[in-house]
């Protein structure tokens, strides 16, 4: 993408060829659950460094995962269309210690809060006949509900004086 520095601002511009179709994937996401112990296990790369966009940000609690359902496509001006035919999915984290990605390989999987409250974005690369459409999500994990309590004292006081 080519810039024009224009001082306070700068002008991006690209250029697309008519022909083909430049698709966007849209997300869907599965019902919230309670995580367990092997849901918050780091898994080993790919991890991705952040790309800067995020196309939907969600909050999760620290104790739960999320489903990560089959994505849809749209053409640039977002009317739905189909998938396309022989597309792969590849699904990173860039964060593995704030979320637990698991990658099913289908388009489909699962983003498991490891515990740590932050932010962690995932992206997902859709190729399909030699072109790649590209989403990406921001989950910002907070605190779950609360489940315990904490007993708070005082500083000890003498209950019988010294004599």
């Amino acid at each position: 993408m080519a810039s024009i520095d224009l001082g306070d601002l700068v002008l991006d511009f690209g250029f697309r060829v008519k022909c083909c179709p430049r698709l966007k994937v849209v997300w869907h996401l599965g019902s919230v659950t309670n995580t367990d112990p092997s849901d918050r296990v780091i898994k080993p790369p790919p991890y991705t460094p952040w790309t800067g966009r995020i196309d939907l940000v969600m909050d999760l609690a620290a104790d739960m995962k999320v489903a990560l359902l089959a994505p849809t496509f749209t053409d640039e001006v977002g009317n739905p269309v189909s998938t396309p035919a022989g597309a792969t999915f590849t699904y990173t984290v860039d964060d593995p210690t704030v979320i637990a990605l698991t990658d099913n390989g289908d388009g489909t999987g699962e983003a498991a809060a490891m515990g740590t409250l932050g932010t962690a974005n995932l992206h997902l690369e859709a190729a399909f006949n030699g072109s790649t459409a590209t989403g990406d999500l921001q989950i910002v994990v907070v605190a779950g509900l609360a489940e315990r309590v904490a007993i708070n004292v005082g500083p000890p006081e003498e209950v019988t004086p010294d004599v």
